[in-house]
């Protein structure tokens, strides 16, 4: 199976210094790469899909899901924000890609391909530590979220998930996924969420407004994860 995504090559490019927020990975590493931007909704790549490649958000968000046995449902693991990798483990581990991937805004990505990634992986040992520091926190992110998952509260873990993304992201901007996709990240249903929101903001702790939440008491979210 190919991709969904049709990019045309720009090889031999320094990859872009400003997608990176925090500390460097790859923006000094001389890397073949293709460029695309994909439209609100498309799919990047899908679960058992040839893992041919990886990709790094340069603008907009990215959400990875699975799909439960009659494709009514729906998990999300992670939404992907400008510097993050996309694919890069099961890529690294080869195979398929075990998880879909679909645009929630209009965005812009950097594809690197299997055989440039091994390049890499062989020829370069400080890329060999990003990489492994990279599926390590990937690993790190997925343990944190079991453990939530199956012991904290619904305001636990509403908090947790909020506190998160204001780090991530400025905590003003508009959400880029609906009610209904932050639900499935914490494991709960819509209604129970939206509950939980209400009780937030009755509160004083957010400001909601349509597609936008706004932290405004970081002290009383913390505290519910203690």
């Amino acid at each position: 199976m190919t991709s969904a995504v049709k990019i045309a090559t720009e090889t031999n490019r320094v990859l872009p210094r400003e997608i990176f927020p925090n500390e460097n990975l790859l923006h000094h590493h001389e890397v073949n790469f293709t460029r695309k931007k994909i439209s609100k909704n498309e799919i990047l790549f899908s679960q058992g899909e040839q893992a041919n490649g990886f990709y790094i958000v340069e603008t907009g968000s990215i959400r990875s899901y699975r799909t439960s046995g009659s494709g009514e449902k729906q998990h999300t693991f992670r939404i992907y924000h400008p510097g993050n990798w996309v694919g890069i483990r099961d890529a690294a581990i080869g195979g398929n890609y075990l998880h879909h991937a679909v645009a929630l805004v209009e965005s812009t990505v950097l594809f690197v391909e299997e055989e440039e990634l091994r390049r890499l992986l062989n020829s370069d040992s400080e890329f060999q530590n990003s990489v492994f520091r990279q599926v390590t926190i990937e690993a790190v992110e997925s343990e944190n979220k079991i453990y939530s998952l199956g012991t904290r509260q619904v305001h636990a873990k509403l908090s947790e998930f909020l506190l998160q993304l204001s780090e991530s992201q400025d905590s003003e901007e508009d959400l880029p996924f609906t009610r209904e996709i932050m639900a499935s990240m914490i494991g709960v249903t819509t209604e129970t969420l939206v509950r939980a929101l209400a009780d937030f903001k009755s509160r004083g702790w957010v400001e909601i407004d349509k597609r936008k939440i706004v932290i405004k008491n970081k002290e009383a979210l913390l505290r519910l994860l203690d």
